[in-house]
């Protein structure tokens, strides 16, 4: 997660985001958006105003009848692609181990069996900023915060179970898995840390601050940092198993298939790695920074940038499949379910766009003191959840936009709601972590 001082922010007329849930935290100077192109969200797919996608590998032609192979073999590797994104969805279904849930990022939680009225259960007083979005698994919760801790906190009560000092600021969403939770910390380090006792167990050297949100799956860790490379890092001894260097910052939660990993950076591309050695399959390149952390849903890939496009690009062969314009730029990240993918701007509305075509199905204004959005937002059956700068978490009927509630806290809300059955999970930068239902 990315996230400067807010009072910084408002100084330097510039809200920073958290970066997985949305990224302008990620800066250390004030940045300069690109000026507007459009004022309204329209679908594109003309060919001359398409960003070149470049293919690194491709698929071995057959010898006879190459068109046909080539086509055969492209359609089954969509739909393995496809098939290894949901089961994904299924090994993490029984928590919210990492940022957005799943390393799809869907942002979906399943385990809610009542619909939350807007009511406080309990808060948690941390010692600085809570920009982060908290993992949520097996009882317990972890956060980090401005502080430099990162808190373990029993999820009935909020109690506090343990807290592990850290070198910095904690920016990054923890993710858990295997009994060990991992998170990245501005001291340039991704910290191990045991998960019941709150002890440190291994740390791995970066070149710069690390904010990108870790996604975790079999036994690996896989995270962005400023430095400009994706690790994929053992979570049980704190190894590098390889790393990647890309364009610009990443601040980005990367996402993966089952056997690919899923990347945005600051240099506005999408990248496509091999799980197995971060070898690059593919890459998309748009016109602007991307913070947005990227989607995988149904074998595609949507993310929005700086440049006020929102993607969505197929991800078997990184070709753009279409493409909607916005009033400003998409900095918070996607999420999706049942064949929606719902996305705010910094235009202050959030988004319900459906996904094959990018038709707008509903927008709905939200409120905010500057103008842009910071929290990326989260689903649980019918509802979407978002927190926004002026300090609000609203609900958000997900069938056609109506605002069900909200629920003030004192400070902006920078992070993503996390969900679990006890109910919605989240920071705020007046320092506390809170548990509604």
């Amino acid at each position: 997660m990315t996230t400067c001082d807010f009072d910084r922010i408002i100084t330097a007329s510039i809200v920073t985001i958290v970066c997985g849930f949305s990224p302008y935290a990620a800066f250390g100077q004030s940045q300069v958006k690109p000026a507007a192109t459009t004022q309204s969200l329209k679908s594109s797919n003309d060919p001359a105003k398409t960003p070149i996608t470049q293919i690194k590998k491709t698929l071995p032609v057959a010898g006879a009848e190459p068109k046909a192979a080539t086509s055969t073999a492209a359609e089954v590797h969509k739909a393995q692609v496809t098939k290894s994104s949901v089961n994904l969805q299924e090994h993490f279904k029984n928590g919210w181990q990492m940022y957005l849930q799943n390393p799809n990022h869907t942002g979906f939680g399943s385990l809610m069996a009542f619909v939350p009225k807007g009511n406080l259960r309990w808060s948690f007083p941390a010692e600085g900023a809570v920009d982060t979005s908290a993992a949520v698994y097996k009882g317990a919760v972890y956060v980090g915060s401005d502080d430099g801790y990162l808190y373990a906190l029993a999820e009935n009560t909020g109690r506090l179970v343990w807290r592990a000092k850290l070198g910095d600021k904690v920016k990054s969403s923890p993710a858990v898995d295997d009994d060990i939770v991992v998170v990245g910390c501005e001291d340039k380090k991704l910290y191990g840390v045991n998960a019941k006792t709150g002890k440190i167990l291994w740390t791995m050297d970066t070149q710069d601050r690390i904010s990108s949100s870790p996604s975790v799956f079999g036994g690996v860790a896989y995270v962005g940092g400023w430095d400009g490379n994706v690790y994929a890092v053992d979570i049980h001894g704190g190894a590098v198993k390889w790393k990647f260097q890309g364009e610009g910052r990443i601040t980005s939660s990367p996402g993966m298939t089952g056997d690919s990993i899923i990347v945005t950076s600051h240099g506005g591309y999408i990248y496509k790695l091999s799980m197995s050695d971060g070898a690059l399959e593919w890459q998309f390149k748009t016109g602007s920074k991307i913070f947005s952390s990227p989607l995988i849903m149904d074998g595609h890939v949507y993310t929005g940038g700086w440049d006020k496009n929102f993607y969505c690009v197929d991800l078997s062969s990184g070709k753009l499949k279409w493409k909607v314009p916005g009033a400003e730029s998409f900095s918070v990240s996607p999420v999706g379910a049942n064949g929606r993918v719902f996305v705010g701007n910094d235009d202050l509305k959030m988004y319900c766009l459906d996904a094959s075509t990018g038709k707008m199905l509903w927008k709905t204004q939200l409120n905010s003191p500057v103008p842009l959005l910071s929290s990326s937002p989260a689903i649980a059956g019918n509802m979407l959840y978002v927190g926004s700068s002026d300090a609000n978490l609203y609900a958000i009927d997900c069938r056609n936009g109506g605002i069900k509630w909200k629920y003030k806290t004192q400070r902006p809300i920078v992070s993503s709601p996390s969900i679990s059955s006890s109910g919605v999970f989240v920071g705020s930068q007046d320092g506390n972590l809170y548990l509604i239902n």
